[in-house]
């Protein structure tokens, strides 16, 4: 009888226990959030056959729209201005060449997060397609450049639609209310090419690869 009794007070303290913790977790509902970013990028571009370059830097910013699907899960949709591209590397100090690329980017990302209070760790993954919408290059000391960089040089491009897979990881903070600034560091891998990728092209790949780091505000609405 006693240990019967026994079993039955610690079946109700823990059913007791569970049912705290229960009441504890604040219940989840589905939202949408709004925010704007901006930072910096590095890239280069992938050429096969290979051309030495130092990493080309520019700036990023956009908007982005997250719905919150679920505990710990969102969509998150951006429109995206980024400066990507690549730098020449040349052994004399006088020459140089960079081309930069100025285009419009849209990511679709998973965005997976842990953390219920002030700070949450996120991170975010998916695919994206972008449009090119100009390019600019600066050069000197062309005297010094063999005839196939001057060739490469004189190249438009000619893909100007891109797509590829990106993400990173982050750190949400909040700041009061419905109010967060979150810091993430993003890399870009393209998969396309800004070039034919033809066999007889002079360079069948060119595919570029980013990464950076971003500053954002976002609020819940």
């Amino acid at each position: 009888m006693i240990r019967t009794l026994r079993y039955s007070l610690l079946a109700l303290g823990l059913a007791a226990t569970t049912a705290s913790a229960q009441e504890a977790k604040p219940p989840f509902h589905q939202s949408l959030a709004v925010g704007v970013h901006g930072g910096m990028l590095m890239s280069r571009v992938n050429f096969v056959p290979s051309v030495s370059q130092r990493l080309h830097s520019g700036l990023m910013g956009g908007v982005l729209l997250r719905y919150n699907v679920e505990r710990g899960a969102s969509l998150q949709l951006e429109a995206n201005y980024v400066q990507g591209g690549w730098r020449e590397k040349y052994d004399a100090a006088t020459t140089s060449y960079s081309r930069t690329l100025n285009a419009l980017e849209v990511p679709l990302l998973t965005h997976l997060y842990l953390g219920q209070g002030s700070a949450k760790f996120y991170l975010n993954a998916g695919p994206f397609v972008g449009y090119i919408l100009s390019e600019a290059s600066t050069s000197s000391g062309e005297d010094a450049m063999s005839d196939q960089d001057k060739a490469r040089h004189a190249l438009p491009v000619a893909n100007r639609f891109f797509w590829g897979l990106g993400g990173g990881p982050g750190l949400s903070l909040q700041l009061g209310g419905r109010h967060r600034i979150e810091l993430e560091g993003r890399l870009v891998y393209g998969l396309g090419n800004i070039w034919s990728s033809a066999r007889t092209s002079p360079y069948p790949q060119s595919s570029e690869l980013r990464f950076g780091a971003r500053l954002g505000y976002v609020i819940q609405l």
